[in-house]
């Protein structure tokens, strides 16, 4: 026994070549983010994602460089079960990955599978003290997963709605009249909304990234680290409150057109000033030195730990290319028996009074990436006022994501909109077509708007796998899966009627018009 009580383990070899393992789990990774890059090209917010992985690695190998004498274990079992199990999960999330891309839930799901199977390997090397070292720099890699819908969007419009108040306020300091409709500020020479006065979230998500990567960088304290979170946020937010207020700022003075002028360049200014805050926080945090465990480390005491074995490491590589072939077999095979997908168009009412389209600005089609879109108000015979839109996305890689990340709930407040009543599904039969549609009050000012609004996919079954909020729960996704359905087009139709003073009236009214321009 040796003198500080390891146990050394047959078959191990601490010279055993490290690469095989970097090479297993850099394959594993990359599973995880061909699965999100969706999500860091068509969401803004989640565009520093693609240096994410990057920025993990470099903190691995910097702790790699310190890493501390590793403790040999007595068996292997404990790791090939683990592993075994993790990598078996592994392939139910990418076969519900590829049939529901926008389910966020999934993509932290498989983040989580690959920090456990990342830091089962680093245990298995190095006993609990590399369990530890390592720890932050493989858990880094979550700051990249896009948070959970229903977490994300309060979280947006109450940040949204903050900034819109403080602007108002400073606004009326400086002697410019401003009133706040929802997410919308009203000044003299028009509306500017939230949109166009900031980057939502944008900005605080890549500041926390930087924030988390550079309190593990400078190697800090606990609480040094938490004081450099809240600050980076806090210098995020107040970037994005004087962004909005620039913006309005030079709206009233120059009218609401100037925004187009300077958004992007703000915008920029704003993300450059929030790392700049970064950066000064941790200069003013200043350490001396590293943490006290580290900085007593000698680097001549460092011992490499063992590697996994070969046997594992082939079975893990094979099994991942098992995962992607298999997932791919489903599909194709499934899709090879569709019959040809149901679809409907709608006849516009160009025939009533005052009716005319209405453009998409340059921000909603950015954002959108639609291939095919329509809206246009006008009223009826009652003097009632209509609006329609109508949006298409092609079958793709990111019709789903595009499609399902604005709908009323997030669009219309955003507008200056205040929901009022979520009145649930109004599956709605028109002319053979089964839409889902969801009914919605909103409030814009004094006027009230009942919203109908129906996403709908272009899949096989349509009628049964519907793609409305309430229809997205476990089950539907699964029986998705069964029947492999994935890459589906999708089409959203948004019919709003105002002046009328019952929902059920509005809705009455809705399923006469939608009879007469629904076109199977």
């Amino acid at each position: 026994m040796s003198a500080s009580g390891e146990v050394p383990v047959e078959g191990r070899s601490e010279s055993a070549p490290w690469w095989p393992v970097f090479a297993v789990l850099g394959v594993l990774w990359l599973l995880a983010v061909r699965q999100l890059r969706y999500e860091w090209t068509i969401n803004p917010q989640y565009t520093f994602g693609w240096a994410v992985p990057f920025l993990a690695a470099y903190l691995f190998s910097e702790r790699w460089k310190r890493r501390p004498p590793a403790q040999a274990l007595g068996s292997r079992r404990g790791f090939a079960a683990v592993v075994i199990v993790l990598a078996f999960l592994l392939f139910p999330v990418r076969l519900m990955q590829e049939s529901a891309p926008d389910w966020r839930l999934l993509g932290w799901a498989m983040g989580g599978i690959c920090v456990a199977i990342t830091l089962a390997a680093v245990y298995f090397a190095g006993g609990r003290g590399w369990l530890r070292h390592f720890a932050f720099s493989v858990a880094f890699f979550l700051v990249a997963v896009p948070w959970p819908v229903p977490l994300e969007q309060p979280l947006v419009q109450l940040l949204m709605r903050s900034v819109t108040q403080i602007c108002v306020e400073a606004l009326s300091w400086g002697g410019i009249p401003a009133i706040q409709s929802g997410n919308v500020i009203q000044i003299a020479t028009g509306k500017v909304g939230v949109e166009e006065a900031c980057s939502g979230v944008r900005s605080l998500q890549t500041t926390l990234m930087i924030a988390l990567f550079m309190g593990e960088l400078l190697r800090f304290g606990v609480i040094r680290r938490i004081v450099l979170l809240v600050g980076g946020l806090l210098v995020a937010f107040v970037c994005n409150a004087s962004r909005a207020y620039f913006l309005v700022w030079v709206s009233a003075k120059s009218g609401t057109e100037a925004v187009a002028k300077w958004h992007d360049n703000v915008g920029m200014a704003v993300l450059f000033g929030s790392l700049i805050g970064v950066g000064i926080l941790c200069a003013l945090l200043n350490p001396k030195r590293a943490d006290t465990e580290e900085a007593s480390l000698d680097p001549g005491l460092l011992r490499a730990g063992a590697p996994p074995g070969k046997g594992i490491l082939i079975a893990l590589a094979t099994w991942f290319v098992v995962i992607e072939i298999g997932t791919e077999a489903w599909f194709r095979v499934a899709e090879a028996r569709f019959p040809k997908s149901a679809e409907w168009t709608v006849r516009w009412p160009t025939a009533q009074k005052g009716f005319r389209d209405v453009e998409f600005s340059d921000v909603t089609r950015n954002i959108l990436k639609y291939t095919d879109a329509r809206s246009a108000v006008w009223a009826d015979e009652q003097n009632r006022r209509w609006a329609m839109v109508l949006i298409r996305w092609a079958p793709g890689r990111t019709s789903v994501q595009l499609a399902r990340s604005h709908g009323p709930e997030v669009c219309l407040p955003a507008g200056g909109a205040v929901m009022t009543a979520d009145l649930g599904l109004r599956p709605m039969r028109i002319n053979g077509v089964d839409l889902p549609i969801h009914a919605y009050t909103f409030r814009a000012g004094e006027q009230v708007l009942h919203v109908f609004y129906c996403l709908w996919e272009q899949r096989p079954d349509a009628s049964r796998l519907q793609s409305t909020a309430e229809e997205l729960n476990i089950s539907s996704r699964l029986e998705a899966v069964r029947k492999g359905v994935r890459n589906a087009g999708q089409q959203a139709i948004e019919v709003v009627v105002s002046d009328i003073a019952r929902p059920e009236q509005a809705e009455a009214e809705v399923r006469r018009f939608l009879e007469k321009s629904i076109q199977p």
